[in-house]
């Protein structure tokens, strides 16, 4: 089958734990992308998180495009945004408050990718810039404590938000229905590709909701078990070039 796009996850799937792209890895996506296949960056990094890694695989123009912010934003390589979801003023003072009151440790993430660790904070950021928009929530923990702390959020906040473990001490609070996989689909819409026709790659939690979507899902040898347990298949691991394989087996 020939697919026409391909999604990958940055951290934990195209990157090694060096935070570095394999010579593999570049090699493989500049052949599928020669081929044709379109290659979408999926990361929960803000844009400057991410560009750098674009730039190494040679994505440029107008016609190419990363999904990032978790799902929040899609944006092409000019710098056109065609798609962003934020969350509202009110809903994060709520959340602050409820933040503070069961000491969870949190950063606010604006439409800049600016971290801002109080409403005060970010108060004074968005009255100077009235244009910024909340964008999402970084929650930290230990690992010992991170289960309790989802648990949490899980009770309270399911109905309205959609909670997700990124690493072993973090957490990411979105508005409901935004994440990788919805992000995805827009996409894939205004591509005019069907999702069949697509292949994800990813290692974490917030890979799920797109891994869920596609033709075809591929766990990273390194991929949580939540993740390993969904895919139609498992690559190696990210330090072995896992993503490089996936291309040389199903897409080229």
């Amino acid at each position: 089958m020939t697919y026409k796009l391909m999604a990958i996850d940055i951290d934990g799937t195209l990157l090694n734990d060096e935070q570095k792209i394999t010579p593999k890895n570049i090699q493989m996506i500049q052949a599928a992308m020669h081929k044709g296949t379109k290659i979408v960056l999926c990361t929960g990094r803000d844009y400057q998180g991410a560009i750098s890694n674009a730039n190494r695989l040679g994505l440029k123009g107008s016609d190419e495009y990363m999904i990032y912010f978790g799902g929040s934003r899609i944006q092409n390589f000019d710098g056109k945004v065609i798609y962003q979801k934020t969350l509202a003023e009110t809903d994060a003072i709520e959340l602050i408050n409820f933040f503070t009151v069961h000491k969870i440790r949190f950063d606010l993430i604006d439409s800049e990718g600016v971290h801002s660790t109080s409403y005060q904070t970010w108060a004074k950021r968005s009255a100077k810039n009235p244009d910024l928009k909340i964008i999402k929530f970084l929650l930290t923990t230990n690992e010992e404590d991170l289960a309790e702390t989802a648990a949490l959020l899980h009770v309270n906040y399911d109905q309205s938000y959609f909670t997700v473990q990124t690493s072993a001490t973090e957490l990411e609070l979105f508005p409901k229905g935004i994440n990788k996989g919805t992000a995805l689909t827009y996409l894939a819409n205004y591509l005019q590709i069907d999702l069949a026709d697509v292949v994800a790659v990813g290692d974490m939690d917030n890979d799920i909701p797109m891994l869920k979507r596609v033709g075809l899902s591929v766990a990273m040898g390194n991929a949580i078990i939540a993740v390993k347990k969904i895919c139609d298949i498992e690559t190696a691991d990210n330090n072995h070039s896992g993503v490089a394989k996936v291309i040389s087996d199903y897409v080229l």
